[in-house]
């Protein structure tokens, strides 16, 4: 059994970490722990107090050399420019919270430190690089609730960080932490927070997904109209993993004096921040047809339209939830819909995501084409939830097939890979445990 570790040394060289991986999963009562190793020559920090911490940023606007773009509330980006856009340019327009943090030195050596409290990994680093001091194991814990790690994307052409939440956990020495960090001083990895993907029968008895298929029922009476215009739409299940098909039963009751012309329909991501009001939705899926049309006053139609949980290649990814990446040329996921089922979280900063799925129906002739929905238009929504198809599943499944035909165990040993450009040019370390 293998497990890969990631290096990195700070601009001075004189702190490296350790670390077996970066992204965590939030089991909703807890997230998994970051277990590390940090290694700082003790003749280095002398007189210095010797900090490791989980830090989570949060920017709510994203820079360009040429314009500002201005990350609203309601996930809106407004383009400022000229002297609007100089008067804030030297605003950082991010926050930082620190989540966890942990004291290492002095009291990284001290009695109180036993070292079999800490993982496999730990221990065998430890005793290989024994010969060494300052070698501080430690272990970080997230608060429950911690939001997952996500990012909006910008308008085309916008360069810089983008708007969302992330994760980093740093180490760093100084003799007052109240103090700015000196960055030569300083390591750290991004890391990245996902929610773990719950089965179908534990959202329902959490209340948190529909027992039934989720349905709706619109009706509406048009000014000056007589009769009225019902939409009665439903959904194949209230659970959907990425790149299903989601089957929309629908039936459309004309008993108003106007005729039907168009239908379309969509998914939407539905993204919020948890701090304020307002919500931004983001086409995910659309397709428009005139198959069963027109609708004159007094028919009935009913029909099964089938949508696909994913992007279309044509539509832009602008405003669409991302799961963060960890490390640069990572192939961007859609966000999954989050879940706060045991935390409240507006207590924090948090994105909020969900998906929802929509009919409109287009009425009377061109003449009400370009005219507003409360003259000629009528729509109905179902919520849904949309999930990835996590890699636990796999694991889980593995781990069934070998405990059914046991093997012999591999030899189990720890490698090293480092991050450093200088130091990527080292031979793995191997260790054995």
């Amino acid at each position: 059994m293998q497990t890969n570790l990631m290096k990195k040394l700070s601009p001075s060289g004189d702190i490296t970490m350790y670390i077996a991986q970066r992204e965590y999963v939030d089991h909703y009562k807890s997230v998994d722990p970051i277990d590390g190793v940090v290694i700082v020559p003790t003749s280095k920090a002398h007189g210095h107090r010797l900090f490791v911490e989980i830090q989570l940023h949060f920017r709510y606007a994203s820079l360009s050399p040429l314009h500002m773009y201005q990350f609203q509330s309601a996930f809106h980006f407004i383009k400022l420019q000229g002297a609007e856009a100089e008067e804030f340019s030297n605003i950082p327009f991010k926050k930082m919270v620190v989540v966890a943090s942990q004291e290492l030195f002095p009291l990284g050596n001290g009695p109180n430190q036993i070292p079999h409290v800490f993982i496999n990994w730990q221990t065998a680093l430890c005793k290989k690089m024994a010969n060494m001091q300052g070698i501080c194991p430690f272990k970080l814990e997230f608060p429950q609730g911690s939001p997952p790690s996500l990012v909006v994307a910008g308008p085309a052409g916008v360069s810089g960080e983008p708007c969302g939440l992330t994760y980093q956990v740093v180490s760093y020495f100084c003799t007052d932490p109240t103090l700015p960090l000196v960055k030569k001083n300083t390591v750290g990895f991004n890391v990245r927070v996902t929610q773990e993907t719950l089965p179908v029968p534990l959202l329902e008895q959490l209340s948190l997904a529909p027992s039934t298929r989720p349905a709706t029922l619109v009706s509406r009476q048009f000014l000056l109209s007589p009769g009225k215009m019902q939409i009665e739409m439903c959904l194949d299940r209230a659970v959907v993993y990425y790149g299903e098909k989601l089957s929309m039963h629908v039936q459309i009751t004309n008993n108003s004096s106007r005729t039907i012309r168009k239908i379309k329909c969509k998914l939407y991501q539905v993204s919020q921040l948890s701090f304020a009001t307002g919500e931004r939705r983001a086409p995910l899926y659309c397709m428009e047809t005139t198959e069963g049309c027109p609708i004159p006053p007094g028919a009935t139609l009913q029909r099964t339209y089938t949508l696909m949980t994913k992007l279309q290649p044509h539509r832009t990814n602008e405003n669409l939830v991302f799961e963060a990446s960890t490390n640069r040329g990572e192939v961007e996921r859609l966000s999954a819909s989050t879940i706060f089922p045991y935390t409240d979280p507006k207590e924090g900063f948090a994105i909020l995501v969900s998906y929802e799925a929509k009919i409109k129906v287009y009425m009377g002739g061109s003449q009400f084409q370009s005219v507003r929905s409360t003259l000629g238009e009528v729509s109905a929504r179902v919520p849904f939830f949309l999930f990835h198809q996590t890699p636990r599943e796999n694991i889980e499944l593995e781990e069934s097939v070998s405990t059914s035909n046991p093997v012999a165990k591999p030899h189990r040993m720890v490698r090293l890979t480092s991050v450093d450009n200088e130091a990527a040019k080292e031979q793995p370390l191997l260790v054995d445990w």
